[in-house]
């Protein structure tokens, strides 16, 4: 990877930061990730009561989104320009104490167990399942802070099959990581969910992107 690519790569997916980063997920927003995010949340069925978790939380967006229903939520990302994306986005509940957004490392989150009773991985980005290095550990981390019951959903796009598509997002395909169905099942069992369902959506009432979608329960 040359360095043109490896800071266009990290900019604009991997830890977006500087004026490109807060372009795309400050001032003209995350428009291609709404639909995840509705994805996810559908998923969830959240509920006022529900503490909601979202790792590599981006500029915000699924935050602000989440907070008109629940009550109380968190955000960890390592990107501090995206931090201070999201606690610009979600001032008012900052100010009145229902969220906490804070950088971080998503491998050593910094809660206590059985914290949360639910949790959503759908960055507001390229979506963060792709670059985590250590997924196992992550995924440990998550049901370790989630309560008994608690629930994670995760939200990615499906890696591309068409020709065109590969075409399209070249620059970053190479160096994401996409997870066959059953593998992503497999590390979330191992990691201690009990009940775990793990598919590839075509399109949805949400989007017509092509994504997976993994729904686990601790």
């Amino acid at each position: 990877m040359s360095k043109w690519h490896q800071t266009f790569f990290n900019v604009t997916g991997r830890k977006p930061s500087g004026w490109l980063g807060k372009l795309l997920y400050g001032s003209r927003k995350p428009i291609g990730h709404y639909g995840f995010f509705r994805v996810a949340m559908g998923r969830l069925q959240l509920q006022p009561e529900d503490i909601f978790l979202e790792i590599g939380c981006g500029g915000g967006a699924l935050l602000d989104m989440v907070l008109q229903t629940v009550q109380q939520a968190c955000g960890i990302d390592h990107s501090p320009d995206m931090v201070e994306l999201a606690r610009q986005k979600n001032g008012k509940a900052l100010s009145e104490g229902r969220v906490e957004i804070i950088q971080g490392d998503i491998e050593a989150l910094p809660w206590a167990e059985n914290h949360f009773t639910c949790a959503v991985t759908c960055a507001a980005g390229v979506e963060v399942l792709y670059f985590i290095e250590n997924p196992r550990r992550v995924s440990e981390e998550l049901c370790r802070v989630l309560k008994p019951g608690g629930r994670l959903v995760l939200v990615t796009g499906a890696q591309p099959k068409s020709a065109l598509a590969n075409l399209a997002f070249a620059l970053w395909l190479k160096y994401m990581r996409f997870y066959p169905n059953d593998e992503l099942a497999s590390m979330l069992r191992q990691a201690g969910f009990q009940t775990v369902q793990v598919e590839r959506v075509h399109r949805s009432e949400h989007t017509a992107y092509a994504h997976q979608l993994a729904y686990a329960v601790k």
